[in-house]
């Protein structure tokens, strides 16, 4: 189990042509029982990350490039983050008439306490989903 003064880094490259989520929800799940996170907050983690992944495919125009998946327990937070070499292309940027497609980011900023975008260095985006390990649990009703 970690200390509130202990920090781990984890890190996953998968090819981005064919999206490799399986390998990515196993990632997440792996590091998320590292650090001893509930299972709720596990899975919502999953689900977030896979969607920032799946994004980066879609929007990035990149499908050749690998995405590099890493995860930083810090104190207390863990973040993952989601880094593509794409060309940047800020969120909601003209897409119209897409019907339900487009709900990746409020879905994100939902079921992560932070998410935050960067442009990298070399010009692709960097999406970074953090959870606090101390925070609040739901009661289970019995």
């Amino acid at each position: 189990m970690a200390t509130a003064h202990h920090e781990c880094e984890w890190a996953l490259c998968v090819d981005s042509a064919s999206a490799k989520l399986a390998e990515v929800r196993r990632f997440v799940e792996k590091v998320a029982a590292e650090v001893a996170l509930d299972l709720e907050r596990a899975f919502d983690l999953k689900v977030a990350v896979s969607e920032a992944c799946a994004n980066a495919v879609e929007h990035a125009g990149c499908e050749s490039a690998p995405l590099e998946i890493s995860a930083r327990l810090h104190s207390r937070r863990l973040t993952f983050v989601v880094t593509d070499n794409g060309l940047f292309r800020p969120p909601g940027c003209g897409r119209v008439g897409f019907g339900s497609r487009g709900l990746g980011l409020p879905l994100m900023v939902t079921l992560m306490d932070e998410v935050t975008f960067a442009r990298t260095p070399n010009g692709g985006t960097s999406v970074s989903l953090s959870v606090l390990l101390d925070r609040e649990a739901t009661p289970l009703l019995d």
